[in-house]
């Protein structure tokens, strides 16, 4: 499937296009968020330094949007909006900081989806044409501050809080794929992008008639369940999995 990728080249960030080997990076001949067709080999995967495919002025993710977390019900009511800070996000192999001064720490796996056009209270239409991509995000996250923080800035935005991973995958279809987090090889999460309440095009439109979203932002679309049997500590290694769109391994360091 074509996939897009960020590196730093010469000239600075830019934007390269998969070859289906997954190693191969040809530059993107126009702009990657409109028309482009795939030129020269710039680089490859073993040798260049990848960025999140992402350059987001917003971070929106979704909260309580699993049936499994959730819990059975008749019916479900809208997932919760929260935000993360654009100083949140690093790359695959980047060191998430846990502060001392944080009691608890989790990871949770999530699907994220990477805007190609500006958007603002979009119809499901309009939603579905302004996505880019698809890539493994990680929203980590801390415990609330004496009860008053909870998705708030100190337990959603601390720095290094937002892994993405390196591959943007441009026509991923994300209806049934697999989801696991692993620290230090024992898994803590499993799940099924199906259990999901709202799909990626209905993240997207509840968020656009929240605020405008512009390329290059990026909606995380929740967790499963087991993202509290996620708790990790300093040294520990994170891996997490989503099914056709990659992994993403950090390490936990400690911060303060």
């Amino acid at each position: 499937m074509p996939a897009l990728v960020r590196l730093n080249s010469s000239r600075g960030p830019c934007w390269g296009a998969l070859d289906p080997d997954g190693v191969t990076i040809r530059e993107v001949r126009g702009s990657a968020y409109g028309a482009w067709s795939p030129g020269q080999i710039i680089g490859s995967t073993n040798e260049s330094s990848l960025l999140p495919p992402c350059e987001p002025r917003t971070v929106a993710a979704l909260a309580y949007n699993y049936k499994d977390l959730v819990g059975p019900r008749d019916s479900y009511d809208e997932p919760l909006v929260f935000i993360k800070s654009p100083s949140a996000v690093i790359g695959s192999r980047d060191a998430i900081a846990r502060p001392s001064w944080v009691d608890k720490v989790w990871v949770e796996v999530e699907v994220g989806v990477v805007i190609r056009t500006p958007i603002f209270e979009a119809s499901y239409a309009q939603a579905a044409a302004a996505i880019l991509g698809y890539t493994i995000t990680n929203d980590v996250t801390a415990i609330n501050v004496h009860g008053r923080d909870h998705h708030l800035a100190r337990s959603k935005s601390l720095a290094t809080f937002c892994p993405v991973g390196d591959v943007l995958y441009t026509d991923a279809d994300t209806t049934h794929l697999a989801l696991t987090t692993s620290i230090n090889g024992r898994i803590t999460q499993q799940g099924f992008t199906c259990d999901r309440i709202y799909d990626d095009v209905e993240a997207v439109m509840l968020v656009s008639r929240l605020m405008p979203l512009v390329p290059g932002d990026i909606v995380l679309t929740g967790t499963p369940a087991g993202a509290m049997e996620s708790l990790v500590q300093p040294g520990d290694d994170v891996e997490l999995v989503i099914e056709g769109l990659g992994r993403l391994k950090n390490e936990i360091v400690s911060r303060g």
